[in-house]
């Protein structure tokens, strides 16, 4: 008699195929493989081929697809058996299931944040940065690896003057609109703050320092996303 259980579908593409994982809730036989033909794949609406299979543990199958040349939006997978060629440790075919809906993998792929740990000193000082009210490069490539997306900045600042902005952005976008900013509304008191700035590959931030005298500027690079 056949197993009455179905299993989790999950997929990734790479390129120029997609990898598909059949991961099942019981050990299975790896000395079997069913014929391709017995999965029916669909993808945005479309049937495409498997041209491949591999066992990965007693769990979990991987089949390939060479036929998908992008990232599908929808991929349903079915299991036209029972067949003799997939079976459980203990010798009982799978029981056939109907499409499953596979989680693309690619969607759970989030930024992870990485603490830099104790900051020996401030990496940035007052005499570092310009103060004339135009964009300028701040180079974090000695301190954030490659790799990463974003990075957390503390910044303390102080002046003499109310209604001080300073912005620190993402290079590539060019304005400052979407910053990480701190406003002072109050004169020789300091004003900190910790936020999170997306960043390029070569790890080059930009920002702009304005005309108004400031007394004092540290900034330290907390952690980065990657």
């Amino acid at each position: 008699m056949p197993y009455a259980a179905k299993a989790k579908i999950e997929h990734e593409f790479e390129v120029d195929h997609l990898n598909v994982w059949v991961t099942f809730r019981k050990p299975m036989d790896q000395s079997l493989k069913p014929p391709l033909s017995l999965w029916l794949l669909e993808a945005d609406s479309f049937s495409v081929d498997i041209v491949d299979s591999a066992w990965q543990d007693e769990f979990t199958l991987l089949l390939t697809s060479d036929a998908v040349g992008d990232s599908p939006d929808r991929l349903l997978l079915e299991y036209s058996g029972p067949n003799s060629s997939l079976q459980t440790t203990w010798g009982k075919d799978w029981e056939p299931w109907g499409p499953i809906l596979s989680v693309d993998l690619a969607s759970y792929l989030r930024p992870s944040y990485v603490d830099r740990g104790q900051a020996l000193d401030f990496d940035f000082l007052h005499s570092d940065f310009t103060y004339d009210g135009q964009i300028h490069d701040l180079d974090l490539s000695g301190i954030v690896p490659a790799g990463a997306v974003a990075v957390v900045l503390s910044l303390r600042i102080a002046s003499p003057t109310t209604d001080m902005f300073f912005f620190i952005f993402k290079k590539s976008n060019g304005n400052i609109y979407n910053s990480f900013s701190t406003y002072n509304q109050v004169f020789n008191k300091f004003v900190s703050h910790t936020g999170t700035v997306g960043i390029d590959p070569d790890r080059v931030l930009s920002y702009k320092a304005p005309t108004m005298p400031i007394n004092v500027l540290t900034l330290v690079v907390c952690g980065w996303f990657v």
